[in-house]
């Protein structure tokens, strides 16, 4: 990454302006002369195994996708699923495979207009193959900064939190934070962020993490993803994790299972419903999963069985409890 890059980052919202129609701030009051699924913000947790591939479409029909998990083709087969035929902005939390691994394949099948990641030294063949594709793709590359940046899909915004220090040491800490938010409904995702790297955004952007609807558990419910100190500012009605079926490293760990019921926080995973997907009209927001309304009890009102496709269903608001 050059400082070119990093000054290519300072006009992403501008370029993102022109490039893809915006209009609306996520906090804009809908027409009653709108339909409801015109109005729709749809989040999918992609089943890729063990990783993080999440898929972002706004009401417009701008999309994004942030990391691709660890395979050349799964993320590319997932997002074929969803019929998915061209994406506007792709992210790179952070530079390890399991959140890279098949965004070389996304890039040539999708043609997204910008990459974003960090400059991180940390570094592979693979992450490099990567940025050698982003540059013969003709993708603008951008990179975070010190300061909290606003990516625009139509009515849904993407807030890149400022970017820690880099960690030399630690790529985990060196993850892009990203809240996503449209009307009342907000999600926050991580990367794989360890406690360094949580505990400066919550000293330095905490108005950014706090009060999301949902929570991405950082490093697949690793036990350094999550802790009590992060719940209480992010104060999720749920949250959700990707992981592999049987993965190696006992992933969610016990010590984060335990903190979610301590707290009552119910924790919807991959490795056990498939995809993941998120609905939200920017007033109430749902779960759609028939399985999980079968299955999994509530919390109070934050999961509720109802309708004709059993989903999970919350009002949205920017204060909870």
């Amino acid at each position: 990454m050059t400082d070119l890059l990093r000054r290519r980052f300072l006009t992403l919202v501008g370029l993102a302006v022109a490039a893809l129609g915006l209009a609306a701030p996520a906090d804009a009051q809908w027409s009653g002369g709108r339909s409801r699924s015109a109005q729709t913000l749809t989040v999918d947790l992609l089943d890729v195994g063990q990783g993080d591939a999440i898929l972002v479409r706004s009401p417009e029909g701008k999309t994004a996708l942030i990391d691709a998990g660890p395979t050349r083709d799964g993320a590319v087969q997932a997002l074929r699923r969803k019929g998915i035929e061209s994406i506007d902005l792709v992210v790179v939390t952070h530079h390890h495979l399991d959140h890279h691994g098949g965004m070389e394949a996304v890039i040539r099948e999708f043609r997204p207009k910008y990459f974003l990641a960090t400059n991180s030294s940390h570094t592979s063949k693979s992450y490099l193959k990567l940025l050698q594709t982003v540059k013969s793709e003709n993708t603008t590359a951008v990179v975070p900064t010190a300061k909290p940046r606003r990516i625009e899909l139509g009515s849904v915004t993407l807030t890149v939190l400022p970017q820690p220090p880099e960690d030399p040491k630690e790529e985990n800490d060196n993850s892009i934070g990203i809240r996503i938010q449209y009307g009342g409904f907000s999600m926050l995702t991580t990367g794989d962020s360890e406690p360094p790297s949580r505990q400066w955004w919550a000293a330095n952007c905490p108005e950014l993490m706090r009060d999301c609807s949902v929570l991405k558990l950082a490093h697949h419910g690793s036990h350094n993803g999550t802790d009590a100190a992060l719940l209480d500012l992010v104060r999720p009605e749920m949250a959700v994790v990707s992981l592999g079926k049987g993965n190696s490293y006992g992933h969610p760990h016990s010590e984060t299972l335990d903190l979610l019921r301590r707290t009552q926080i119910p924790l919807v995973r991959t490795d056990e419903w498939g995809t993941i997907t998120l609905v939200s009209d920017g007033e109430t927001w749902n779960l759609v999963s028939s399985a999980l309304a079968r299955r999994r009890a509530p919390r109070g009102d934050a999961v509720v069985a109802g309708g004709a496709s059993e989903s999970g269903s919350s009002r949205a608001s920017s204060r909870r409890r």
